[in-house]
């Protein structure tokens, strides 16, 4: 297991989009990893093979057989040391030399001792595994997934370096994260390197996703005519990235030696606001476009949908420049979302929003031959 990448959240969107590309990778021979060891929370060994299987399913039709080299590890992060057994604890400790750290609560309802005990309190054993590697000289880069809205309701600008400017919070997601950057600004002994997307959504070649929130509710209630008008601002800055473009920069983070600190990970400048949201939408699906109501009162909205309400509310706008930099010496090119948002819709209609879900690996497959016909490059 000499090299090998420890990563956590495979089992969500982002942390799945990131073995499969660690997977290609290791194919590819481009890190020289000869495992991926995948932290799974589990009831035991047999159910963590199991849930990593289903992840691999989610991706692959057909897995590559690069595959072969992914090690599912049961793991907890609410427990002691992370649940991890002394014999395996001793086995990381001797291999592991890269840790991409995705696992989060993501729910914005959690209560707050909840929502630390995953976000902040995990991060802390996460830290301390960390340092348990870095003491024999193995650990090469430990990279935390964050959110850009650790900015909270802050307005304005808010820079990569920026954490505590007196900001309010949405939720117990948003604070138990900017708690959990806290944690990692203290650990100066290990090679940290922050990453903070904004909302994450499909791939920006062939839309695929497993996970349909945020803006996903209102075009979703567009399409089935059950929304007139949405509770946000015109002007709100919704500000969205496709998951392949986080991926870069994750990828990014581990194979670049000069990064440090922290990067957002988000449109930036190519922003869109809410009303330019509602009328690219309304362009590619001839629909008629929504009128805005208050934001402060919601009513009449699809279930679940409440919690998302606050993102289109938004005063605060993301300076990228240092993730623009790392993200260019990668050759990675910074989407714009009125590139990529027919992709997501077309994913969302054919999966019928999830319901008859296609692989990560036919939906690339299926928008590589589009493209051949149209002679776009994907």
């Amino acid at each position: 297991m000499s090299g090998a990448i420890l990563l956590t959240g495979a089992t969500g969107f982002l942390g799945m989009d990131t073995l499969a590309r660690l997977i290609d990778g290791a194919e590819r021979g481009e890190r020289g990893e000869r495992q991926i060891v995948v932290l799974i929370r589990a009831a035991d060994e047999a159910h963590a093979r199991e849930r990593l299987a289903a992840v691999l399913a989610c991706l692959y039709d057909e897995p590559p057989p690069g595959a072969a080299n992914v090690r599912a590890l049961r793991a907890d992060l609410l427990s002691p040391g992370l649940g991890i057994s002394g014999g395996d604890r001793e086995e990381l400790l001797g291999s592991v030399e890269r840790i991409v750290h995705c696992a989060a609560s993501i729910s914005f309802e959690l209560p707050l001792r909840e929502a630390r005990e995953v976000n902040v309190a995990g991060v802390a054993r996460m830290i301390e595994l960390a340092r348990e590697i870095a003491v024999g000289g193995r650990l090469r880069r430990l990279v935390h997934v964050s959110t850009a809205y650790v900015s909270g309701r802050h307005a304005g600008s808010f820079g990569e370096r920026d954490l505590d400017l007196g900001q309010a919070f949405r939720n117990t997601y948003e604070r138990s994260k900017n708690e959990a950057e806290r944690l990692l600004r203290e650990a100066t002994d290990l090679p940290v390197v922050v990453a903070r997307p904004s909302i994450v959504v499909g791939d920006r070649a062939s839309g695929w996703t497993p996970a349909f929130n945020v803006i996903y509710w209102p075009m979703r209630a567009f399409e089935r005519g059950l929304l007139s008008e949405v509770p946000a601002r015109a002007d709100s800055i919704v500000d969205f990235v496709p998951v392949d473009y986080v991926t870069d920069a994750i990828l990014a983070l581990l194979d670049d030696d000069d990064a440090h600190g922290t990067y957002n990970v988000v449109a930036g400048e190519l922003a869109l606001s809410v009303g330019e949201l509602v009328e690219l939408h309304s362009s590619l699906t001839g629909r008629a476009p929504v009128s805005f109501a208050a934001p402060e009162a919601p009513g009449g909205l699809p279930p679940g949908a409440e919690a998302f309400v606050p993102y289109f509310d938004v005063r605060c706008s993301f300076d990228d420049t240092r993730a623009g930099e790392l993200l260019a010496r990668a050759g990675a090119v910074k989407p714009d979302p009125r590139d990529f948002l027919a992709a997501l819709i077309s994913y969302a209609r054919s999966s019928a929003w999830g319901k008859r879900p296609v692989s990560r690996q036919a939906s690339l497959a299926t928008a590589g031959a589009a493209a051949q016909k149209t002679g776009v490059s994907v």
